[in-house]
């Protein structure tokens, strides 16, 4: 089985500009934020779920799904969050196997951002956290989303705190300055190394 590394952090702390630094190794990444928003754009079934859940709220012209208004909603209220995590977080899961069941290298990363909140750090071989300082993440959030700093509040106070993710890690990659190649070639050969001690442990443990 391909050696799983999970990614996680909170929103913010650059673990989608640090992920795509693996490509140019040829390393699959899967990225759960990215299969949340294909769903909610691409699957009928799961944008008329939605739709007729929350209503006008969050409907656009056409039945698309008006998604800042959608996050708004579900970062002001628990019980609303909970309800489109329930109908999102199976299908995601499901996929997420599916795209597992087919790679053939040593290693991937999963990028996941609720790895600890959804327990399914239990699933995965490593856990790789990224720390970044509260200042840095509402910098980074301003400048790509039109959103204000208390629904990055509310956003950040929906997640468990760094302090208890980082007691999960493995790694702990510190994300608060740049990361130059050579931090991801050094990540990238540990990273293979893993994976090669985990495939001979399990292929050739009666020799161990």
């Amino acid at each position: 089985m391909t050696y799983i590394i999970a990614v996680t952090g909170s929103i913010g702390s650059g673990k989608t500009t640090i992920t795509n630094l693996f490509k140019k190794f040829n390393i699959p990444i899967i990225d759960a934020d990215i299969l949340a928003k294909e769903l909610i754009n691409f699957n009928k079934n799961i944008s008329n779920s939605i739709i007729n859940y929350f209503g006008k709220r969050v409907k656009k012209i056409n039945n698309i799904i008006d998604r800042n208004a959608l996050k708004y909603i579900i970062f002001n209220d628990n019980n609303e969050r909970i309800w489109l995590n329930n109908l999102l977080h199976p299908i995601i899961i499901k996929r997420i196997n599916v795209i597992l069941h087919n790679i053939i290298n040593s290693y991937v990363i999963l990028v996941i951002p609720l790895l600890i909140e959804c327990n399914l750090h239990y699933y995965v071989h490593n856990i790789t956290v990224i720390n970044t300082r509260y200042e840095n993440k509402v910098k980074r959030i301003l400048n790509r989303e039109d959103i204000n700093y208390q629904q990055i509040n509310n956003i950040l106070n929906t997640q468990i705190k760094t302090k208890i993710k980082l007691s999960y890690a493995d790694i702990i990659i510190d994300n608060n300055s740049s990361i130059d190649d050579n931090d991801i070639v050094v990540l990238h050969q540990y990273y293979l190394l893993l994976a090669t001690n985990a495939y001979i442990k399990n292929n050739f443990n009666i020799f161990i």
